[in-house]
């Protein structure tokens, strides 16, 4: 018999589900720079430093390490690449990819100055 079905159901029910993973208004901004790439809108150059910005620096005051700060702004963008997938604009890829890679680029910088 396995361990798991030898623990009491009463144990079992003291876990705690895992609260629904909302994007903080800084992500907000991010992932719509990233969905306006993907979507070949152009928006204000500096729109995409600021984003960055702000979300490097509250993770950076959450403690993250660089890898997770990267880790987060692929996720971010993993939204509007999920949907080039299974609509199949394979042209805005690249420009959604270009963003990203400035992304995570603008991102360390800012995470060691």
């Amino acid at each position: 018999m396995s361990l798991a079905l030898k623990i009491p159901d009463a144990e079992l029910a003291h876990e705690q589900p895992c609260p629904p993973l909302r994007f903080s208004a800084s992500e907000q901004r991010l992932r719509s720079q990233f969905v306006a790439s993907f979507n070949d809108v152009r928006q204000p150059a500096p729109g995409l430093y600021l984003a960055v910005r702000d979300v490097t620096d509250e993770l950076k005051r959450a403690g993250e390490l660089p890898e997770m700060v990267v880790k987060r702004i692929k996720y971010i963008a993993a939204i509007p690449i999920a949907f080039h997938y299974r609509v199949g604009y394979r042209g805005n890829r690249w420009h959604l990819q270009d963003t990203m890679s400035k992304a995570i680029s603008l991102a360390v910088e800012r995470y060691f100055s």
